[in-house]
């Protein structure tokens, strides 16, 4: 049986890459994998990290036209034998509209790493095209059955992360509330960060915000911090191959926080937790499976700027343990997540 993964757009520089990665080094060790882009990455990194064998393709250019004739010519050109694992809704309804034209028998399962509600990417009744499903998180297994797929076909695998063997954060302590941001740099849609930026400025007592990521907004958001007037209160690190390393050397936060929209699986969240440093975030759905609140992080509602302040003061106020935090997400590691992806595409593999 091959594999074949066809991607979401990637920039090179997101969680799902990260997985990417992770899951298919370990099943190239089984099985025959092939990759297929459907975006050029900005950056190579990830594809650099990828086992030799396993057989990547790409695009030429990403003309809409040229994007449909590259998709359609992998799924005619498929076999019956052929396991199709796509993280693209969209691309899921092309292989069930292609198969059932060509009579083929091959194995579709969708793997996707967004929340299927609240976002404009895609229609998520294209989804129930799929013969199987791989649910990255609980509230993504509940969004598919409120579509009406069964659950004998879904399996909540999560996502892996290694296993974190290093030293843990341990906070300053002094009278400035350190707080770090992970991800894209975006002052709306699904990052959110004039949520955050808006918070800041309404925190009255020491507070610093580091952020690490690429700027998707053009310059924006940089504008938007300097006509609130808090730029002394943030410091942008631009994209970093490894930001923990800073974070934990440099800056020892007292926290992680997302304000995002929408999330599938979040792995900055698991990044920072398994390195000891609890995580404030918005509710947006995708936060379920990693939070303990009170044990490794807090939970905001979106859009309430109060609520959102109350939850910082409790940073110090509670205080976490970096132990116990880091202990929090070890079924996250990749050797629980292998046994549950091996126990996915045993029980979902269809094709003759």
């Amino acid at each position: 049986m091959k594999l074949k993964f066809i991607c979401a757009p990637a920039s090179g520089n997101g969680g799902t890459e990260t997985v990417l990665v992770e899951a298919l080094n370990y099943l190239v060790k089984t099985y025959q994998i092939e990759l297929f882009l459907t975006t050029i990455p900005k950056n190579r990194l990830w594809l650099d990290k990828m086992n030799q064998k396993i057989q990547i393709h790409e695009l030429k250019n990403e003309s809409r036209i040229n994007k449909l004739i590259y998709l359609a010519s992998i799924f005619f050109n498929a076999s019956s034998q052929d396991h199709f694992i796509i993280l693209s809704v969209n691309s899921i309804k092309l292989a069930s509209q292609i198969r059932r034209l060509t009579h083929k028998r091959y194995t579709i399962t969708s793997w996707i790493h967004y929340s299927l509600i609240n976002q404009k990417m895609f229609d998520p009744n294209n989804i129930k095209f799929a013969d199987n499903h791989w649910a990255i998180s609980t509230p993504i297994k509940e969004q598919l059955m409120n579509l009406g797929i069964e659950e004998k076909v879904i399996s909540l695998i999560f996502n892996p992360i290694d296993r974190y063997i290093g030293k843990l954060n341990i906070p300053k302590k002094d009278n400035v509330i350190r707080i770090v941001y992970v991800g894209k740099i975006m002052l709306d849609g699904q990052k959110n960060l004039r949520e955050l930026f808006d918070g800041l400025k309404s925190f009255n007592r020491p507070i610093h915000l580091d952020l690490f990521g690429a700027d998707n907004s053009n310059g924006k958001v940089y504008e938007y911090v300097k006509m609130l007037g808090i730029s002394d209160n943030c410091t942008f690190h631009g994209w970093k191959k490894n930001p923990w390393d800073e974070i934990l050397n440099d800056i020892h936060p007292d926290a992680l926080i997302l304000t995002s929209k929408y999330e599938g699986l979040p792995m900055v969240m698991i990044e920072g937790m398994s390195r000891g440093i609890p995580c404030i975030v918005a509710d947006f759905s995708g936060y379920e499976d990693i939070i303990e609140i009170g044990k490794n992080g807090y939970v905001y509602k979106s859009g309430n700027q109060q609520d959102l302040k109350e939850k910082l003061f409790l940073l110090r106020k509670k205080g976490f343990d970096a132990k116990v935090v880091s202990k929090s997400v070890e079924k996250f590691n990749s050797e629980n997540y292998y046994l549950r992806i091996n126990k996915a595409l045993k029980e979902g593999y269809y094709g003759k």
